[in-house]
Protein backbone atom coordinates (compact mmCIF):
# COMPACT_ATOMS: atom_id res chain seq x y z
CA UNK A 1 0.00 0.00 0.00
CA UNK A 2 1.56 3.56 -0.88
CA UNK A 3 1.17 6.63 1.34
CA UNK A 4 -1.07 8.30 -1.09
CA UNK A 5 -3.38 5.30 -0.96
CA UNK A 6 -4.57 6.01 3.03
CA UNK A 7 -5.72 8.88 1.28
CA UNK A 8 -8.80 7.09 -0.33
CA UNK A 9 -10.13 5.91 3.23
CA UNK A 10 -11.43 9.01 4.21
CA UNK A 11 -12.71 10.46 0.56
CA UNK A 12 -14.92 7.24 0.41
CA UNK A 13 -15.68 7.96 4.33
CA UNK A 14 -16.57 11.23 3.57
CA UNK A 15 -18.71 9.88 -0.39
CA UNK A 16 -20.34 7.60 2.52
CA UNK A 17 -21.54 9.87 4.92
CA UNK A 18 -22.82 12.61 2.48
CA UNK A 19 -25.11 10.10 1.04
CA UNK A 20 -26.35 9.26 4.62
CA UNK A 21 -26.53 12.57 5.41
CA UNK A 22 -29.23 13.34 2.13
CA UNK A 23 -31.42 10.09 3.16
CA UNK A 24 -31.59 11.08 6.97
CA UNK A 25 -34.06 13.62 6.79
CA UNK A 26 -36.41 10.61 5.85
CA UNK A 27 -35.82 8.82 8.80
CA UNK A 28 -37.15 9.74 12.55
CA UNK A 29 -34.83 7.63 14.34
CA UNK A 30 -31.32 6.02 13.20
CA UNK A 31 -31.35 2.37 13.80
CA UNK A 32 -28.64 1.47 16.84
CA UNK A 33 -25.52 0.43 14.80
CA UNK A 34 -25.54 3.42 13.21
CA UNK A 35 -22.60 5.65 14.37
CA UNK A 36 -22.62 8.92 16.36
CA UNK A 37 -19.81 10.58 14.00
CA UNK A 38 -16.78 9.36 11.85
CA UNK A 39 -13.02 10.09 13.14
CA UNK A 40 -9.62 11.37 11.80
CA UNK A 41 -7.19 11.37 13.69
CA UNK A 42 -2.89 12.00 13.47
CA UNK A 43 -0.16 10.41 15.37
CA UNK A 44 -1.21 9.27 19.07
CA UNK A 45 0.38 5.56 19.14
CA UNK A 46 -2.77 4.24 16.86
CA UNK A 47 -1.06 5.16 13.76
CA UNK A 48 0.22 7.81 11.91
CA UNK A 49 -3.24 8.22 10.63
CA UNK A 50 -6.38 6.73 11.89
CA UNK A 51 -9.47 6.81 10.58
CA UNK A 52 -13.01 5.36 11.96
CA UNK A 53 -16.53 6.32 13.92
CA UNK A 54 -17.93 6.43 16.82
CA UNK A 55 -20.40 6.21 19.51
CA UNK A 56 -21.65 8.31 22.03
CA UNK A 57 -22.62 6.37 24.84
CA UNK A 58 -24.36 6.73 27.96
CA UNK A 59 -25.72 10.00 27.59
CA UNK A 60 -22.27 11.11 26.05
CA UNK A 61 -21.15 9.98 29.21
CA UNK A 62 -18.29 7.98 27.01
CA UNK A 63 -16.98 7.93 23.45
CA UNK A 64 -16.28 4.53 22.04
CA UNK A 65 -14.50 4.07 18.43
CA UNK A 66 -13.34 1.69 16.49
CA UNK A 67 -10.23 3.08 14.10
CA UNK A 68 -8.00 1.93 11.79
CA UNK A 69 -4.79 3.52 11.78
CA UNK A 70 -1.62 2.69 9.03
CA UNK A 71 2.05 3.44 9.52
CA UNK A 72 3.78 3.85 6.07
CA UNK A 73 6.89 1.95 5.82
CA UNK A 74 8.78 5.85 5.60
CA UNK A 75 8.04 6.65 8.62
CA UNK A 76 8.35 2.74 10.48
CA UNK A 77 11.60 2.37 9.09
CA UNK A 78 10.67 -1.74 8.63
CA UNK A 79 7.24 -2.34 6.97
CA UNK A 80 3.87 -0.63 6.83
CA UNK A 81 2.05 -1.45 10.39
CA UNK A 82 -1.52 -1.68 10.07
CA UNK A 83 -3.48 -1.16 13.60
CA UNK A 84 -6.55 -1.51 14.87
CA UNK A 85 -7.71 0.40 17.89
CA UNK A 86 -10.52 0.65 20.36
CA UNK A 87 -10.47 4.09 21.77
CA UNK A 88 -12.81 4.82 24.66
CA UNK A 89 -12.32 9.15 26.15
CA UNK A 90 -14.12 10.57 28.61
CA UNK A 91 -15.43 13.92 28.87
CA UNK A 92 -14.48 15.35 32.27
CA UNK A 93 -16.87 18.49 31.57
CA UNK A 94 -18.29 21.20 29.29
CA UNK A 95 -17.82 24.71 29.53
CA UNK A 96 -19.28 26.72 26.57
CA UNK A 97 -17.58 29.47 25.04
CA UNK A 98 -19.49 32.38 23.51
CA UNK A 99 -22.88 30.82 21.16
CA UNK A 100 -21.52 28.31 19.43
CA UNK A 101 -17.76 26.22 20.78
CA UNK A 102 -17.79 24.11 23.63
CA UNK A 103 -14.71 23.65 25.54
CA UNK A 104 -14.57 19.85 26.98
CA UNK A 105 -11.52 18.47 28.99
CA UNK A 106 -11.47 14.59 27.97
CA UNK A 107 -9.60 11.75 29.87
CA UNK A 108 -9.28 8.27 27.86
CA UNK A 109 -7.55 4.76 27.28
CA UNK A 110 -7.05 2.84 24.02
CA UNK A 111 -6.64 -0.76 23.60
CA UNK A 112 -4.41 -1.24 19.82
CA UNK A 113 -4.24 -4.35 18.41
CA UNK A 114 -1.00 -4.73 15.92
CA UNK A 115 -2.15 -6.63 12.59
CA UNK A 116 1.73 -7.07 11.39
CA UNK A 117 3.77 -10.05 11.37
CA UNK A 118 6.89 -8.92 13.42
CA UNK A 119 4.20 -8.91 16.89
CA UNK A 120 3.12 -11.57 19.27
CA UNK A 121 0.13 -12.07 21.34
CA UNK A 122 2.41 -15.33 23.13
CA UNK A 123 6.16 -15.41 23.30
CA UNK A 124 7.86 -17.36 20.54
CA UNK A 125 9.00 -20.61 21.48
CA UNK A 126 12.51 -18.84 20.54
CA UNK A 127 12.44 -16.92 23.87
CA UNK A 128 12.45 -17.81 27.11
CA UNK A 129 9.98 -17.24 29.31
CA UNK A 130 9.14 -13.83 30.55
CA UNK A 131 11.93 -12.62 27.65
CA UNK A 132 9.19 -10.32 26.47
CA UNK A 133 5.85 -8.81 27.17
CA UNK A 134 3.50 -10.01 24.43
CA UNK A 135 4.20 -6.76 21.29
CA UNK A 136 0.72 -7.24 19.56
CA UNK A 137 -1.51 -5.58 22.13
CA UNK A 138 -0.75 -2.14 23.53
CA UNK A 139 -3.12 0.51 25.88
CA UNK A 140 -2.77 3.85 25.17
CA UNK A 141 -3.48 6.56 27.94
CA UNK A 142 -4.07 9.46 27.01
CA UNK A 143 -5.54 13.43 28.25
CA UNK A 144 -6.56 16.40 26.24
CA UNK A 145 -8.73 19.16 25.32
CA UNK A 146 -11.70 19.18 22.88
CA UNK A 147 -13.51 22.01 21.01
CA UNK A 148 -16.84 21.03 20.36
CA UNK A 149 -19.02 23.59 17.40
CA UNK A 150 -22.25 22.50 15.79
CA UNK A 151 -23.01 24.02 12.46
CA UNK A 152 -25.82 26.13 11.27
CA UNK A 153 -25.21 24.48 7.50
CA UNK A 154 -26.46 20.80 8.71
CA UNK A 155 -27.15 19.61 5.37
CA UNK A 156 -24.11 17.29 5.68
CA UNK A 157 -22.72 17.17 9.20
CA UNK A 158 -24.64 18.64 12.18
CA UNK A 159 -21.45 19.44 13.88
CA UNK A 160 -17.68 18.97 14.96
CA UNK A 161 -14.87 18.16 17.78
CA UNK A 162 -11.41 19.25 17.31
CA UNK A 163 -9.11 17.98 19.54
CA UNK A 164 -5.51 17.86 20.82
CA UNK A 165 -4.09 14.73 22.80
CA UNK A 166 -1.08 14.10 24.94
CA UNK A 167 -0.58 10.11 25.84
CA UNK A 168 1.90 7.21 26.12
CA UNK A 169 1.57 3.83 26.10
CA UNK A 170 1.67 1.22 28.70
CA UNK A 171 4.83 -0.30 27.77
CA UNK A 172 6.73 3.43 27.65
CA UNK A 173 5.61 4.25 30.88
CA UNK A 174 6.51 1.07 32.26
CA UNK A 175 10.17 1.73 30.89
CA UNK A 176 10.17 4.80 32.29
CA UNK A 177 9.69 3.88 35.82
CA UNK A 178 12.07 0.85 35.89
CA UNK A 179 14.71 2.46 33.54
CA UNK A 180 16.26 5.94 34.99
CA UNK A 181 17.89 6.72 31.54
CA UNK A 182 14.19 7.25 29.73
CA UNK A 183 12.52 10.46 30.96
CA UNK A 184 8.84 10.76 31.52
CA UNK A 185 8.95 13.37 28.78
CA UNK A 186 10.51 11.62 26.29
CA UNK A 187 7.25 8.34 26.52
CA UNK A 188 4.71 10.99 25.66
CA UNK A 189 3.30 12.23 22.71
CA UNK A 190 0.77 14.55 21.01
CA UNK A 191 -2.18 13.45 18.49
CA UNK A 192 -4.47 15.92 16.85
CA UNK A 193 -8.20 15.37 15.36
CA UNK A 194 -11.49 15.78 14.44
CA UNK A 195 -14.71 14.19 14.94
CA UNK A 196 -17.64 14.87 12.44
CA UNK A 197 -21.24 14.19 13.44
CA UNK A 198 -24.15 13.03 11.46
Amino acid sequence: MKFKNILIVPIILLVFVKSFAQEKDSIQDKSWYTPDYVKMQFAGNIGFLSVGAGYQLFNEVLYTELLYGFVPKSISRAENIHLITLKNTFPLFRKKIGKELTLIPIAGIAVTYDVGSTTFTTLPDKFPEGYYFPTAFHATLYAGAMVHQDFKNKSIFKGADFYLEVGTVESYLWYAVVNESVTFKNVFSTSVGVNFYF
